[in-house]
């Protein structure tokens, strides 16, 4: 069961660090054309963007840990769709982001996560 704990963190890390950069993109202002290249960096650079810069290495260490531990074919799956799953709730349910989704969607994740739980039952 251990063996899955680092997994786990980089799981909830990289999702973190999805969503914060999607606050980052939606909180970013419309800068004029012929603002500075310091004004853009500032604007493009902005705390939430920097914090999930910051979650995204967090998560490669943890990452990289339980690849000391679990096969990449096992990880990885479990790493993409884990994510999947965790920024999309975050997504529908944090005001800020607003997004919907389909029913198709919810039907794909769920096909997603079947397959990943095959794939991970042999580990």
């Amino acid at each position: 069961m251990r063996i899955w704990i680092p997994l786990a963190v980089a799981l909830v890390l990289n999702a973190a660090a999805n969503v914060l950069m999607k606050v980052g993109a939606n909180t970013a202002e419309t800068l004029a054309r012929d603002a500075s290249v310091v004004a853009k960096a500032r604007n493009f650079l902005n705390i939430a963007t920097m914090a999930g810069i910051l979650l995204f290495a967090a998560n490669v260490i943890f990452y990289r840990m339980a690849l000391s531990k679990l096969n990449v074919s096992v990880a990885y799956p479990i790493m993409v769709s884990g994510g999947m799953v965790l920024v999309t709730l975050a997504a529908v349910f944090l005001p800020t982001l607003g997004e919907k989704v389909s029913l198709r969607q919810v039907v794909g994740m769920v096909i997603i996560a079947g397959g990943v739980w095959l794939v991970a039952s042999d580990a």
